[in-house]
């Protein structure tokens, strides 16, 4: 019954994809809720076949590339970029890279981990052999808000030895070229693991109508596995922020997803940068 459980926000989701008829092209920038009733966390459990016999593997690894069980899924993409997938301590998806002096860090929803110094393992492809899905520790949780919309943000900082990995890239849809500011009426992109939409890192087109200043709410489809996708408005390729909760509060609508802004996560780990995607001019 799990299985039918799950798809049921992503229907609800799923059959609000388009924008209100007679949008305005400016967003609504106010203060909806933060928390409360009808806002539901989009993390999920680690997969079945990530057993503890393979969590000890990987962890007495220390972060170096481990061969994941045989029906483990094959991962959608390249090293450790935005839409990577993160299967420890919670099925969730890596968002944006970031930068403070020579060390690198990588974020998600602040839910998608339970502790600073935990260690978060992702099921991603070894860079240097293209056709080798690998679990790989890359590092520790250095930072950790989970207080709801527009406060969920944590930071993983990535191992030196795991560097040449990182890309700052968006796995498929390409950016960050800076982040948005603004409170416009946009098209989105985002990139992650839902369980029932597509596990592997599908990307998935909507319409981003409402802002505050930490958070923001899209118009999309989305389910259990996909916070802390990386979300990005086509327009000049810059970033939003990452996916942390399903919604159906008066005060989001037409909105269905939101999330945590890139302003607020720069605020909650000072010293730290977002970086752009190499791609961008």
């Amino acid at each position: 019954m799990r299985g039918i459980r799950l798809l049921v926000p992503a229907l609800v989701v799923l059959g609000l994809l388009a924008p209100p008829a007679g949008a305005a092209s400016q967003g609504r920038l106010g203060t909806p809720p933060l928390t409360g009733p009808g806002a539901v966390a989009l993390g999920a459990a680690s997969p079945s076949w990530y057993t503890p016999a393979v969590a000890s593997e990987v962890a007495g690894a220390a972060g170096a590339p481990v061969t994941p069980p045989v029906d483990a899924p094959l991962p959608g993409s390249i090293g450790i970029r935005p839409g990577s997938w993160m299967v420890a301590p919670h099925a969730c998806t890596m968002s944006f890279v970031f930068r403070s002096g020579g060390s690198l860090g990588i974020g998600t929803a602040g839910h998608c981990v339970d502790v600073v110094g935990q260690p978060v393992v992702l099921l991603t492809i070894e860079p240097t052999a293209p056709s080798n899905p690998v679990l790989v520790d890359i590092g520790t949780v250095v930072v950790r808000r989970s207080n709801g919309i527009g406060d969920d943000f944590a930071l993983v900082s990535i191992r030196p030895e795991l560097h040449a990995w990182v890309s700052p890239t968006a796995a498929v849809v390409g950016g960050p070229c800076g982040h948005f500011v603004g409170a416009a009426v946009e098209p989105v992109w985002h990139s992650g693991h839902g369980y029932a939409v597509g596990t592997g890192g599908t990307p998935r087109t909507g319409v981003a109508t409402a802002w505050t200043q930490n958070a923001f709410g899209w118009v999309g489809a989305a389910i259990y596995g996909d916070s802390g996708s990386p979300v990005r408005i086509t327009t000049g390729l810059l970033g939003a922020g990452h996916l942390t909760h399903l919604v159906v509060q008066d005060a989001w609508l037409p909105a269905t997803l939101v999330g945590t802004r890139i302003a607020r996560m720069l605020a909650l780990a000072p010293g730290w940068s977002l970086a752009s995607s190499s791609l961008c001019l």
